[in-house]
């Protein structure tokens, strides 16, 4: 993962200001270097001083003028600003890798993307990664307070830039899009529902609830992970479309991966990569690893990936059960080897939109078996991923036995996971619809 801009012919990669002063005064704006437009959107800038700043309104048109006021109005760099991952990065998350995944392509693409994520540090920091200018904000910890710390430097970044679009992907940022934002002026992504009352208990769930239905009604444009949020949705409003999650299958395709040190060379390596939680399935995964008949489960061995609130309950259960080792948080940056040296993954989730750990886990060539929930039951199909019951741990085991036992089988879900990814899921295709769906809306603001 690389912290600055590549390319070898494009301009040196800019440094935002370290001086909040300059920032809130409107100061030099860092930008993206590649050339390109999108519907009139002109996305190259141009050096405008030696220190290396970038204007705010200059910028190469498509003939090769400077002055924007001598040129149709519709001439205007695209800028974006990012809301709703708790990192960037690491990636730790479905909807951190999302952003991540998206922001960086536009970038490359010479958009002008800025990610706004909170920092339990409790300090204001901006840096330049891979072409995205990423601000960390002050916030307090805890998984709600640590989201809805950011909505007043949200509304602040939106005061000081009216042309930006705000894209948000939780429900505190799409809250505060409502307000910051011109009616419809903001893009909510909704990445699945999953408001399990274990995981967020009064009042907290009442709150996400609220926030999420008043972005709902007043965003431009609604996308939606998976068929079944779409579904629910359509009480609010009659607009939205699904937008899947996105792979980068040549990311986790690569030979010649180190095997994991926590990987017996002799087990059979059954993978989870997600947060520890209710939602998740945690519970049902642990008591189908206890359920299974100790001389069967001797020979697998049980590598979940993650952290979250139910970390206890899997530490407790690792101290009796051998089988079973929990690695805690891997960069993103690293996780592909452990997807390559598995032999099955389990997504045993009560509630899911389409989650990325799986078209990952399908991309690498991983026989896959997952919760009939959600974006896995609708975009999925039983060809390509092994589906069991939510909740059921008695088929969660009889399913990772039988997957265990037949080579073919899992040779052949395998294949046809692999082959559905490649065709159905790209980021790249993510990137292409997001930039069509800003341009309308930026269009429509000068209409």
């Amino acid at each position: 993962m690389q912290h600055q801009s590549k390319g070898g012919r494009n301009p040196p990669a800019c440094q935002s200001s370290p001086n909040l002063l300059l920032h809130l005064v409107g100061g030099a704006l860092p930008q993206s270097t590649c050339p390109s437009t999108v519907n009139g959107y002109i996305l190259r800038p141009i050096n405008h001083s030696d220190a290396g700043t970038w204007s705010r309104d200059r910028f190469l048109d498509e003939e090769g003028a400077t002055d924007l006021s001598q040129k149709e109005e519709h001439h205007q760099p695209m800028s974006i600003l990012m809301v709703g991952a708790k990192t960037f990065p690491p990636v730790i998350g479905g909807i951190e890798t999302h952003v991540y995944e998206v922001s960086r392509r536009m970038a490359a693409r010479g958009v002008d993307v800025t990610v706004l994520v909170p920092s339990s540090a409790f300090r204001w920091t901006e840096e330049r990664i891979e072409g995205v200018r990423v601000i960390r904000v002050p916030a307090f910890p805890g998984s709600f307070i640590l989201k809805t710390s950011t909505i007043p430097f949200i509304l602040n970044e939106l005061r000081m830039d009216r042309g930006r679009l705000l894209h948000a992907h939780d429900a505190p940022g799409g809250f505060a899009a409502a307000f910051g934002s011109p009616q419809g002026g903001f893009v909510y992504t909704m990445h699945g529902l999953g408001f399990s009352s274990m995981d967020w208990q009064f009042p907290f769930r009442q709150g996400i609830r609220i926030m999420q239905t008043l972005a709902v009604r007043k965003t431009g444009h609604l996308f939606c992970t998976d068929e079944r949020a779409l579904e629910a949705v359509k009480a609010l409003r009659n607009q939205a479309e699904v937008l899947s999650n996105g792979v980068d299958p040549g990311e986790f395709s690569k030979g010649g991966l180190k095997r994991p040190s926590a990987y017996n060379e002799d087990r059979f390596i059954v993978l989870y990569v997600g947060r520890l939680a209710y939602g998740k399935g945690t519970l049902t995964l642990l008591a189908t690893i206890k359920r299974i008949p100790p001389e069967v489960r001797r020979m697998m061995r049980f590598v979940l990936i993650g952290d979250g609130p139910l970390r206890g309950e899997v530490e407790a259960v690792g101290a009796t059960v051998r089988e079973l080792s929990l690695l805690g948080t891997i960069d993103h940056a690293s996780i592909a080897p452990y997807f390559a040296h598995a032999d099955a993954f389990v997504l045993p989730s009560l509630s899911e939109g389409l989650p990325i750990a799986l078209l990952e886990a399908m991309a690498s060539g991983l026989p896959c078996i997952a919760s009939d929930v959600g974006g896995i039951r609708t975009q999925m199909g039983s060809e390509a991923v092994r589906l069991v019951s939510p909740g059921n741990d008695e088929a969660l085991a009889d399913a990772i036995i039988q997957l265990k036992e037949d080579r073919d089988g899992r040779l052949a879900l395998a294949r046809a996971g692999r082959e559905l990814v490649k065709r159905n899921f790209s980021w790249d295709r993510v990137v292409d619809r997001l930039l069509e769906v800003y341009s309308a809306i930026l269009t429509s603001r000068r209409a």
